[in-house]
């Protein structure tokens, strides 16, 4: 790290608490106002999180309640209601890092040929490709803006939903 990138990192260390606060309140917020969208699943912490500090909001996008939109379109229109978005990443285990890993030389001195093609074979996790395939998120930004930012996010989603026949 450059001094000048430290210098910078330092003045938005005293902002971390007040920014991490925000974000959880609005994300709290619009957790309300969205979860009984049908169509929108909404992130769920796990039980005995205390605390999330929401570098981006993620929620589901279920296109069967939304007369089989596509995920594509959906964004499409989300962005055109002025709500910044994306699809977030895809499969990571299928981008080539985990087939890198296993043609290394450490892998191949410690495995057997076996045992590596049998890790490939057995390389399908379809809850996690559903996963990408639905998922939505909005970047932290957002959730330091006012709340009835959060309002309008909300109602852009709404908006989708009622307008879901013309979409199409």
């Amino acid at each position: 790290m450059t001094e000048y990138q430290a210098a910078i990192l330092l003045s938005q260390m005293k902002r971390l608490e007040k920014d991490t606060q925000k974000r959880t309140k609005n994300a709290d917020y619009l957790t309300s106002k969205i979860k009984d969208i049908p169509g929108i699943a909404v992130h769920k912490l796990y039980e005995g999180t205390t605390r999330a500090v929401y570098h981006l909001y993620p929620f589901r996008y279920k296109k069967e309640h939304f007369n089989n939109l596509s995920r594509d379109k959906f964004l499409s229109a989300l962005r055109a209601e002025g709500v910044p978005c994306s699809s977030g990443y895809g499969p990571r285990y299928k981008d080539g890092l985990v087939e890198a890993v296993l043609n290394s030389k450490n892998f191949k001195r410690s495995f057997s040929k076996e045992r590596l093609d049998r890790y490939r074979r057995e390389l399908n996790y379809p809850e996690n490709d559903r996963l990408c395939k639905e998922a939505v998120w909005l970047t932290q930004n957002l959730l330091l803006a006012a709340k009835r930012d959060m309002d309008d996010i909300a109602d852009a989603i709404l908006k989708i939903y009622e307008n879901r026949d013309k979409l199409a």
